[in-house]
């Protein structure tokens, strides 16, 4: 950066400690020294900062690596171009931002730990972030997962909502603006742009952000609110699943009018396995217009966290599936076998109930016989008379009195 580290035109040799002329150098290269021929890096102080090199440029400045000497911490300086140091207006917004900023603390947000103004430049310094960007994650393998790109969404729209309860927008939600800590934490960076949502400051006529990303009400100089943001991390997490952004083209004027098209492009039809669930939350997310978008943070965030359950689910959806499939076909097998007993058990009666009933039948009619020749006998016994006279000659004597031959009268 010329205006401030290459104005430097003389460094010392560590080794033998004699001046060396770097004019044109920028920091971070590799030199050797004309008097020892020692070779050393090339760092330049800034303050109490070391600057050892550069590890970023962007609109607004380039960024350092560089370590405090205070403090013996690494951190991140961002340097201001001179252009923007000459806008009174702009430096005064940044200032006013920069300690909002610099009070937001947030496991998803970069922490600014001081800003300020050294030999005309003002600066940023930050944590420093070493696991890189989103924008390199692209680069090196295509795309993220669509697990990835959800736990990165999660994230990102927390430390958004965070700062958007204090009253800032980002304004410049990218790839290169979100990186990843030691322990692979998504965090937003570079809130240098950011603006309270409630100004009316808008930098009138100028478009800060990337056309790849940028929302339609800021094409249209409308404006902006944290959905603007949403939309910027909407085709942010787009592109990242899709290696692609939503809308491309060769002119930076037709990446725009795409965007203000209104056509949403769906991002099944260029990875087709992405759910619905998450294609659902993207689309919305990237709606032409602010109100058609998500209502807030918390239900973009649910959306997503709805979807990244789902997707966790899918392997235990088999296993539940299956079980229960087991379960279902124990379930009928029971049925049947009780269905299977309960007509053997019918089938069992009915054959006895039809064959005792064949025996029940032959025995009857000896009962008949009996009960009729016993009827008749009755009857014959109650019939027969007790003082009927014997037959002729028969030798039966009756049980009458007899009169006696004495006592009979005499016969005239």
């Amino acid at each position: 950066m010329k205006e401030v580290v290459d104005s430097e035109t003389v460094s010392t040799c560590p080794n033998c400690q004699g001046s060396i002329d770097v004019t044109g150098i920028q920091v971070g290269a590799e030199i050797a020294c004309p008097i020892c021929n020692h070779e050393f890096t090339l760092t330049r102080m800034f303050g109490n900062f070391l600057l050892e090199r550069q590890i970023g440029q962007g609109g607004m400045g380039a960024v350092y690596l560089g370590k405090d000497t205070i403090l013996k911490r690494k951190v991140a300086i961002k340097l201001l171009k001179t252009e923007l140091v000459e806008d009174e207006k702009f430096i005064s917004t940044f200032l006013f931002e920069a300690q909002i900023t610099a009070s937001l603390n947030h496991p998803n947000i970069v922490q600014v730990y001081a800003f300020g103004e050294q030999r005309g430049t003002y600066y940023l310094v930050m944590e420093h972030i070493p696991g890189g960007s989103l924008d390199d994650k692209i680069l090196n393998n295509g795309s993220v997962s669509e697990q990835e790109g959800l736990e990165i969404g999660i994230a990102i729209a927390a430390g958004l909502n965070f700062a958007h309860q204090r009253g800032l927008i980002h304004r410049d939600i990218k790839p290169g603006n979100i990186l990843f800590g030691e322990d692979g934490t998504p965090k937003v960076v570079d809130f240098g742009l950011s603006l309270a949502y409630d100004s009316e400051d808008h930098f009138a006529g100028e478009i800060w952000g990337t056309p790849y990303y940028v929302a339609p009400e800021k094409l249209e100089h409308k404006p902006e609110d944290w959905r603007s943001d949403l939309y910027s991390l909407g085709t942010t997490l787009f592109h990242a699943m899709t290696g692609r952004p939503p809308y491309e083209a060769e002119d930076p004027t037709e990446v725009a009018m795409k965007h203000l098209s209104g056509n949403i492009v769906s991002i099944r039809a260029f990875v087709p396995t992405i759910s619905s669930q998450t294609a659902h939350a993207i689309s919305k997310s990237i709606a032409r217009y602010p109100e058609d978008r998500s209502a807030s943070y918390e239900e973009f965030i649910e959306q997503l966290e709805d979807a990244k359950r789902r997707l966790h689910g899918d392997e235990k959806e088999e296993v539940k599936v299956s079980i229960l499939m087991s379960q279902e076909e124990e379930t009928r097998r029971s049925a049947w076998l009780v269905m299977v007993f309960v007509g053997v058990c019918v089938l069992v009666a009915g054959v006895f109930y039809f064959f005792s009933d064949a025996i029940f039948k032959e025995k009857e009619p000896d009962l008949d016989i009996m009960s009729v020749k016993e009827a008749k006998d009755s009857k014959a016994a109650k019939a027969k008379p007790t003082n009927a006279p014997p037959k002729p000659g028969s030798n039966q004597s009756s049980s009458a009195p007899k009169a006696s031959p004495t006592n009979a009268p005499p016969q005239k």
